[in-house]
């Protein structure tokens, strides 16, 4: 009951700071980080004792496909290079960099052992860096980089994870067999995200739209991750193939499932990543207590450790991405160029989170240094998220590095005005002319509530005024409408499913002009 207790406040406190960290600029799993650590001194809290093998099944899918569905196959596909060169290669360069410095300063730490936890520490949590990207207004191609990368690291650091896990307990490693493991890794678990993907496509097709259809797509993830998983593929590219493919079929879904399930990821995505974050901030108190030795050594030990993290990231990013760079202009001309100031913001955005401490934690009873390693894995998501995370607004602002300002948004919404004007154009012949003229009218309305901007703004300015006023005056006359119905709730014989679903109908319609 303690430990439910404990959760409950966890994700009440992500529900009150998150925003406040938003107000201020600060990336909010930072924050949360920071409030599990000052709860965990507190004597008698009570740390709640999990299975480190069931965490990444529990957390990752949800933070995965929620993250996923912002983005889609074409920004990956225009972006591959980038992000393979981040998510791949970075990721091994990384794991035996650290490997290398913690065989030379910890006696006795097989080279294997120490890659392993390299491979912990080596990939940028995907959560910290969609929220960075996306709160901080980069440039698209930039943020399409971060999140791709964030998406993808993870199976190539759990693979070589596992493999130098395994090595190190049995002795033996073959890099031949841990290449052929992530191939096979990567190909059954997108082959395993298709086929969930087509399963459920067919379910939401054939089942009620809400809420079953809804319910669907939030089991869904948690599902391709335990099939590919059950595999020996990589359930993280199960999971963004998953969130890829959905959202490539989006729009044979019903509307309100979506709206609902959109809803409602964007509330899972806020309480698994306060809570998750939080957790790792409390797990301060057991891990400092299982250390054995010096604690100035560990500390330098970590510290160290974290430099490496964090200087080969900045040795990596810019000679690949100049590199890279020269070579995407030489094919096509690309838009947003990445210059030396966001890669510096590309460099400086490696903090990491979640996956790594619960793969430190997930080390075998018995592995080499393990409570010394679990340490260090802990100080490196520390150093990162909290020096990292809470200065990149301030470098993201010092080098002057935001999205360039462009109509996208307006030339897709007359994209989408042009073609339903070109179908009530069609079926004016076969309908009433009356009807489409007053479908017409009501669409002006419409698209100027959806934030469509006239060509003419200074011909219309009287007219769009009017809209606008026009539009409040009848959300005052819905939220009035709420009020008696929500009124007659309270009277005896009122069915209250009754109200709700007049109280629905009504939210639907406002929800439209807001």
């Amino acid at each position: 009951m303690a430990e439910l207790t404990l959760l409950l406040l966890l994700c009440a406190a992500t529900a009150v700071l998150a925003p406040l960290a938003e107000r201020v600029n600060l990336p909010y799993p930072a924050v949360l980080l920071l409030f599990g650590m000052l709860l965990a001194p507190i004597p008698g809290l009570p740390i709640p004792s999990v299975n480190p093998n069931l965490i990444l099944p529990l957390i990752l899918p949800p933070l995965l496909f929620a993250a996923a569905r912002r983005t889609s196959w074409r920004q990956f596909l225009d972006n591959r290079r980038a992000i393979g060169l981040l998510a791949v290669a970075l990721v091994a360069v990384t794991a035996f960099a650290v490997g290398a410095v913690l065989h030379a300063v910890v006696p006795g730490l097989p080279l294997v052992a120490a890659v392993a936890i390299g491979a912990a520490v080596a990939p940028p949590d995907p959560v910290a860096a969609t929220s960075v990207a996306r709160r901080l207004n980069l440039p698209r191609r930039l943020r399409t980089i971060l999140e791709g990368e964030g998406l993808s690291n993870d199976a190539t650091a759990l693979v070589l994870y596992e493999v130098a896990v395994a090595s190190a307990m049995t002795g033996a490693f073959s890099p031949w067999h841990a290449g052929a493991t992530l191939g096979v890794a990567v190909v059954v678990g997108v082959a395993a995200g298709l086929v969930v993907a087509l399963a459920a496509r067919r379910l939401i097709d054939k089942l009620p739209a809400h809420p079953a259809g809804s319910a669907i797509v939030l089991v869904t993830p948690f599902a391709a991750y335990a099939a590919a998983d059950a595999v020996h593929g990589s359930g993280v590219l199960a999971v963004v193939t998953l969130a890829l493919s959905l959202s490539r079929y989006s729009d044979a879904e019903s509307a309100q499932t979506r709206l609902v399930s959109v809803t409602a990821w964007e509330i899972v995505e806020l309480l698994v990543t306060g809570a998750a974050f939080a957790f790792v901030g409390l797990e301060l108190r057991d891990i400092v207590g299982d250390v054995h030795g010096p604690l100035g050594v560990l500390i330098g030990q970590a510290l160290l450790v974290s430099v490496v993290v964090i200087v080969i990231r900045f040795l990596w990013i810019f000679p690949v991405a100049s590199l890279d760079e020269r070579l995407h202009r030489r094919k096509a001309a690309v838009a947003e160029p990445i210059g030396w100031r966001e890669m510096a913001v590309s460099s400086w955005a490696g903090m990491r989170g979640v996956v790594t401490l619960v793969t430190a934690l997930a080390l075998p009873a018995g592995f080499p240094e393990r409570e010394r390693l679990v340490f260090i894995a802990f100080v490196v998501v520390m150093v990162t998220l909290l020096v990292q995370g809470l200065t990149l607004p301030a470098v993201v602002k010092l080098l002057r590095v935001r999205a360039a300002d462009n109509d996208q948004e307006q030339d897709l919404i007359r994209r989408a005005r042009d073609a339903g004007m070109r179908r009530l154009d069609e079926l004016r012949a076969d309908g009433d002319p009356e009807v489409i003229d007053h479908v017409v009218d009501g669409a002006r309305r419409m698209w100027h509530a959806i934030g469509l901007r006239d060509d003419d703004v200074a011909a219309d300015e009287d007219r769009v005024n009017q809209e606008r006023t026009a539009a409040g005056v009848q959300n005052a006359m819905l939220a009035a409408a709420r009020e008696a119905v929500l009124a007659a709730r309270s009277q005896s014989g009122t069915d209250p499913t009754v109200v709700d679903e007049v109280l629905r109908r009504l939210d639907a319609r406002s929800a439209s002009f807001d």
